[in-house]
C-alpha cells in the first residue's frame, strides 16, 4: 500500500472517531449525567435539545420523560431577565478587581441579589465543559411547573 492511501486511511479512520452527532439521542443523553465528563457528549446535542424538543409550556413531567433525571432541582434566587449589575459593583470593573477592593464588591453583589433576586424553580442538566468550569441547560419553570425557558450556562 503506498504512503497518500495510508494517510488517508488513517485520517478517515481517526475523523470517524472524532465525530460527535449534533442530534438529540435520548439514550445517550441519559447514559451521560456525569458533570465531570470534560467530553460528555450531551455538549454536541444540546443545541438540538432547546431548538427541537423543549418548548415553552412543557409539563416539568414531559421535560424529566425527555431528558431523565436532572443533575439538581431546586428554588434559585435568580434576577429576572432583564436585570443586570450595575457597572460600579461588577467584576467587569477594574477597580473591583483589585485586591483591596474585592471583599467590597462581592458584598455590594451580594447586597444587591437580596434586593432584587427571586425564587425561581430550576432544572439543571451537565452538559460538558468549557476552559475551566461545567456547564449546564438551565430549565427555568413556572408557577404552574411548565418550561418558562431555558438556556445553557457556565457555572
Amino acid at each position: 500500500m503506498n504512503f497518500p492511501k495510508l494517510l488517508f486511511i488513517i485520517l478517515a479512520c481517526f475523523l470517524a472517531a472524532c465525530n460527535h452527532s449534533s442530534s438529540f439521542d435520548r439514550e445517550v443523553w441519559i447514559d451521560n449525567p456525569d458533570m465531570e465528563d470534560t467530553s460528555n457528549p450531551r455538549a454536541w446535542m444540546v443545541q438540538d435539545v432547546m431548538k427541537n424538543h423543549l418548548k415553552s409550556g412543557m409539563s416539568r413531567k414531559a421535560v424529566l420523560d425527555l431528558l431523565g433525571k436532572p443533575y439538581h432541582e431546586g428554588i434559585e434566587r435568580r434576577l429576572s431577565k432583564n436585570t443586570a449589575l450595575p457597572d460600579s459593583i461588577s467584576f467587569e470593573n477594574d477597580e473591583n478587581l483589585k485586591p483591596e477592593n474585592s471583599d467590597k464588591a462581592m458584598d455590594a453583589i451580594n447586597n444587591f441579589y437580596r434586593l432584587y433576586a427571586n425564587p425561581v424553580m430550576i432544572i439543571r442538566y451537565p452538559v460538558g465543559w468549557s476552559t475551566i468550569d461545567p456547564n449546564f441547560l438551565i430549565i427555568k419553570l413556572n408557577d404552574k411547573r411548565q418550561v418558562e425557558e431555558y438556556w445553557v450556562e457556565q457555572s
